[in-house]
């Protein structure tokens, strides 16, 4: 964080005037530029000190946090996403299911957001705190209990939180409406093009129209331009800002997918579990009500199978996955795309299972409780690939979250790496 903190300071101290935001020309949002003889006013459009691009978890983050710095009052802010926001920001969550997509906490980043007057804008009663996770590997040899060492040192005593993506995002937006704070929303609006300046008084040579001339100017999809001092993007793994600030890249596909669903346990519980395989890590966290979210690395063929098996099928395979050996998956694998039956298929594996207590009896204690069902049509999958950038700042330009990077979600870092992000870059804007 530190060589960040660094690397955008000096980014703002050489980039960016002293009067970094200073009060600027005012215009209502949604609205279009009217026409004028002067270059700056006929070209600029809406102008803005921030322009964030991207309304997941860390753009909404970032909005709220700057629309409500006391050293940013004089500000003006826009985010801009192309969905409809205040769907997410209306949500009413089921009340016999949780979503797949979902994401995990640390501590320290739910804290921040809880001071922020952030975290109580969620379904909290949605979120499942947790202190333990127990990690196994395939041969049952390698056992560890990850227990909070230092809970005492927590404010709150838990190590972590599950929440849905829909829920956290849901939240600051109704942050965002409900606390007044200063930040203008273009939803539906799809970023079309980013440029910098005008080209036509460019090529005139006129020269000494105004700095703001340099400053990005975002086209949206509805026809409007956002001209802005700070471009920030929060756009995602194939973010439209870091290509234009022409940053680079170097990505690693792992060659799999994260198949994920929403599972129903035969009993309460408040412990992540995971188990290291062969075929990739397979994991499942904690949700309250006896609801867990699972997240498995596999190959792409045995996630087409595994989608496709009936529902009571797929049960068994993850509750064989975290207690047989690799061989015997590899068998079940086989008995599924020879067009076994459900019957069959549990059949198996409860003879499997059975097979495997009485010759491990104590092996239950580290093991999650046994699925009893999936939730109905949650199964679904997403490329497992990492993606670093050359550096998170350009001219007038910051990234932040998966366009700055993205990793495999095998200890569930992506989103508290975006607020560390978030939070850097808006202590940087307050101190500039």
């Amino acid at each position: 964080m530190r060589s960040q903190r660094s690397a955008v300071a000096l980014l703002l101290a050489t980039r960016c005037r002293p009067s970094l935001f200073s009060r600027v020309a005012r215009s209502r949002p949604f609205t279009t530029a009217l026409r004028s003889d002067s270059p700056l006013e006929a070209t600029s459009g809406d102008v803005y000190d921030v322009v964030i691009v991207g309304g997941g978890p860390a753009g909404c983050a970032l909005a709220g946090i700057l629309g409500s710095s006391a050293a940013l009052a004089d500000a003006r802010i826009a985010l801009v996403d192309p969905g409809k926001l205040v769907d997410v920001r209306q949500w009413e969550p089921p009340s016999d299911t949780y979503l797949t997509r979902t994401l995990q906490i640390t501590s320290s980043n739910k804290r921040y957001l809880d001071s922020l007057g952030m975290w109580d804008q969620c379904f909290v009663d949605r979120v499942q705190p947790y202190n333990r996770a127990i990690v196994t590997d395939a041969l049952g040899h390698g056992k560890l209990d990850l227990e909070g060492a230092a809970l005492e040192s927590l404010a709150e005593g838990h190590a972590a939180y599950m929440i849905e993506t829909k829920n956290l995002v849901g939240g600051l937006l109704r942050s965002l409406h409900h606390n007044g704070r200063r930040v203008d929303i273009f939803e539906r609006a799809k970023v079309v093009d980013i440029g910098v300046g005008d080209s036509a008084h460019r090529t005139k040579g006129l020269s000494a129209i105004s700095a703001a001339s340099s400053w990005p100017v975002v086209t949206l999809s509805t026809e409007q331009r956002l001209r802005t001092r700070l471009l920030v993007g929060a756009d995602g793994a194939n973010s439209l800002v870091r290509k234009y600030a022409q940053i680079g890249t170097h990505n690693n596909k792992y060659g799999q997918y994260g198949l994920v669903a929403t599972l129903c346990l035969e009993q309460l519980n408040q412990t992540a579990f995971q188990r290291f395989l062969p075929s990739g890590p397979i994991a499942l966290l904690p949700f309250p009500g006896g609801f867990a979210n699972l997240v498995w690395s596999l190959d792409a063929e045995v996630v087409r199978l595994l989608k496709t098996v009936p529902e009571d099928s797929f049960a068994s395979f993850v509750n064989a996955a975290f207690r047989l050996s690799p061989p015997e998956m590899d068998h079940l694998y086989s008995l599924a795309r020879a067009g076994a039956t459900t019957g069959e298929i549990k059949a198996e594996v409860a003879w499997r299972l059975s097979v495997h207590a009485n010759n491990h009896p104590n092996a239950e204690d580290w093991m999650p409780p046994i699925v009893a069902a999936t939730s109905p049509r949650s199964r679904t999958s997403f490329p497992l690939h990492m993606r670093v950038v050359d550096r998170l700042v350009a001219a007038r330009v910051a990234l932040v979250g998966d366009a700055g990077h993205v990793m495999h979600p095998l200890a569930g870092q992506g989103l508290n790496m975006g607020l560390e992000d978030v939070r850097c870059l808006a202590a940087i804007l307050e101190q500039a």
